[in-house]
């Protein structure tokens, strides 16, 4: 945890540094509009934000460089490295936030793949600290990370009152849409906790950083119940992905075109697994040509049901994006 010790002092200069070298990045770029929500638009007046992905070939791996800036001003939002051209990214490095009047959100570190390392720094809008937050990390077989959980060093509340240090007091903790708020001891949750995902009110209970039990209170009125056997989980296609991915190469039929004209590469289907487990929704998001979009979103449509994502005790829609490695064998 030492590095966030030192890291006042050189913080200026670096972010100065850091953000003078997107000029010197390759000319290659894609442009994208996205809404506050993050999705995107076509037209650039309707955008909250824009996203401009460089392609950086002069490494030794191809790395791009993703940097979002407000439309209404031009400000910065979002600089940092990413193994992957496509959301969600795989960030690499050092990465920085900001908020639209020009301050700094968060500063975060990732290491080559994709797990947060090291200590990480978040503020309020008017640049006063939020919290610290040390990702440890150790060495592990193969050359990789072995990521452990994250250690809460110390938090401020929006008033600057110090009330967790150490991994043990009260803390806030927001996300997109939401937030939830608790004690910890340790680094673990511990009584009860409180918070807000969207217009979804919730209320749960832990013992040493076990979920014993929870209630989700919806706008409607609506109450789920739950533990930790349902309390949030992913969409599982029956048997695994790998099974899908056995179905989907026995079924798909490579369109004639694309053979004749020796195409390989990733088609990327995305698409919505519905609450009751239908497949729907589906937009060729990377496509090769000559019909091989189309007999993918064909292929999963044909694969039948899934079983839905569940969070906080409730099944949800959830988006999903499967890649399809096409391969002409000789």
């Amino acid at each position: 945890m030492k590095g966030y010790l030192s890291f006042w002092a050189s913080l200026v200069c670096f972010l100065s540094f850091n953000l003078c070298l997107s000029n010197l990045y390759a000319q290659v770029s894609f442009t994208s509009y996205h809404k506050r929500n993050d999705t995107e638009t076509k037209h650039l007046d309707s955008a909250y934000y824009t996203r401009i992905v460089h392609v950086d070939a002069s490494g030794k791996d191809k790395v791009y460089r993703v940097e979002e800036f407000y439309t209404r001003n031009d400000s910065i939002k979002l600089s940092g490295i990413s193994t992957s051209a496509f959301y969600p990214f795989k960030f690499r490095g050092r990465k920085y936030e900001f908020y639209e009047q020009g301050t700094i959100r968060n500063i975060e570190d990732y290491s080559d793949d994709n797990a947060l390392v090291d200590s990480a720094f978040y503020f309020y809008p008017r640049n006063k600290l939020e919290k610290i937050v040390f990702y440890p990390s150790s060495s592990a077989k193969k050359g990789k990370l072995k990521i452990g959980d994250p250690i809460y060093v110390v938090y401020y509340d929006s008033l600057n009152n110090k009330t967790l240090e150490n991994g043990t007091g009260f803390i806030r903790l927001t996300h997109s849409g939401g937030y939830e708020e608790g004690k910890m001891k340790n680094n673990l949750r511990e009584g009860e906790w409180k918070g807000k995902s969207g217009k979804d009110s919730f209320v749960e209970n832990y013992t040493n950083n076990q979920l014993i039990s929870g209630i989700k209170t919806k706008d409607s009125g609506e109450v789920f119940k739950y533990d930790s056997s349902n309390f949030m989980s992913p969409p599982d296609y029956p048997g695994g992905i790998s099974r899908l991915m056995g179905f989907i190469a026995s079924n798909y039929v490579f369109p004639r075109g694309a053979i004749s004209n020796g195409v390989s590469g990733v088609v990327r289907i995305a698409f919505v697994v519905g609450k009751d487990g239908n497949v729907r929704d589906l937009v060729v998001e990377n496509d090769l040509g000559f019909g091989t979009g189309e007999e993918g979103i064909r292929v999963i449509e044909r694969a039948g049901k899934w079983k839905p994502g569940i969070q906080r005790g409730e099944a949800v829609n959830v988006k999903y994006t499967l890649p399809i490695q096409l391969h002409l064998s000789n």
